[in-house]
């Protein structure tokens, strides 16, 4: 408050001398954050060894609730004019987002070791007649952003954001590790409706917890229609879709769903392949999403006749010579 005070008071004597002291204190301000973002590595990294989690969780809130105020005082200071101000700004900017996101990971690191053995179970046949690991998935969710009421509106905003990109990466994550292969079309309308579903109530869980990141929200249901589409031509446009919304998406990634759909013909699976390379990506996104999920690796087996192989591997016993 005291230096906001000087701040404004400073264009009083003259503007020049407003604007030299803004961004005096801009240098100043630049190197108590880089201080700053020193002692918060070195704090958070102690008290998840010698406190409990919810200790970490606090301590992590606190900091991170800094953020906003230094954010907009750089920016204020900024807003003077001098000619020499961008990069202190950007070095002010810089300093406060890794203090952001080291917060955001002492914050999210214990809720996603709860998740993980609940993402283990998703897209295996028992995924298929119960409900019981997703529905668990999204009460540790539910539960763990009740915890976040005391953070500030724009580190909440960035933490969410996050959760919901790491949350549908951990989704799709078994898709492209083919954990499941559809054997009828039965049985892929039973996959597509069981994704259709939880990319339902994963929408609408991260629209109550106001997600900045809503793009997310189409990830499931394109790959979904990979499953559900009959038509080669359909399943072209609908790979030309993923593409211009995903531009990381590769040819594994759709390979995996055509794995997962049970295609096998491979002058189908090259027509639909085919397609990623005619198509020209969209707009980049703010961050990637396919390019953190790789691909299971496709075992190609060698074409053997097993009971000639068998055969083969019997040993030989030398002839006895006639006496």
């Amino acid at each position: 408050q005291l230096l906001r005070a000087h701040v404004d008071r400073a264009p009083q004597i003259t503007p020049e001398f407003g604007m030299e002291m803004a961004h005096s204190l801009l240098g100043v301000l630049v190197a108590f954050l880089h201080s700053f973002q020193r002692k918060v590595e070195r704090f958070l990294e102690a008290p998840a060894e010698a406190s409990p989690p919810d200790g970490a969780t606090g301590w992590a809130i606190a900091l991170v609730n800094c953020c906003p105020p230094f954010r907009a005082f750089a920016e204020r200071l900024a807003q003077f004019g001098h000619p020499e101000s961008e990069e202190p700004r950007r070095q002010a900017y810089t300093a406060l987002d890794k203090v952001t996101r080291l917060c955001n990971h002492v914050l999210t690191q214990r809720l996603f070791e709860d998740l993980k053995p609940y993402f283990n179970k998703l897209m295996k046949r028992k995924w298929l007649t119960s409900s019981d690991a997703f529905d668990t998935i999204v009460m540790l969710i539910t539960s763990f952003t009740q915890k976040l009421r005391p953070l500030r509106p724009e580190p909440y905003q960035v933490l969410v954001s996050e959760v919901h990109r790491r949350v549908l990466i951990e989704y799709v994550r078994p898709l492209m590790q083919v954990r499941l292969v559809c054997t009828s079309a039965k049985m892929r309308a039973r996959v597509a409706a069981r994704l259709g579903d939880e990319a339902r109530q994963l929408r609408e869980l991260f629209s109550r917890l106001d997600s900045a990141s809503p793009w997310l929200d189409s990830v499931v249901p394109r790959l979904r229609e990979l499953l559900v589409l009959e038509d080669t031509a359909a399943l072209q446009m609908e790979v030309g879709v993923l593409v211009r919304d995903f531009p990381d998406v590769r040819r594994e990634h759709v390979a995996a769903m055509l794995d997962v759909r049970g295609l096998r013909g491979q002058a189908v699976r090259q027509e639909i392949l085919g397609v990623l390379q005619d198509v020209e990506p969209g707009p980049p996104r703010h961050r990637a999403f396919f390019a953190q999920l790789p691909v299971a690796r496709q075992v190609r087996c060698l074409p053997f006749h097993w009971p000639r192989l068998a055969r083969l591997a019997r040993p030989r016993l030398p002839r006895p010579h006639p006496p």
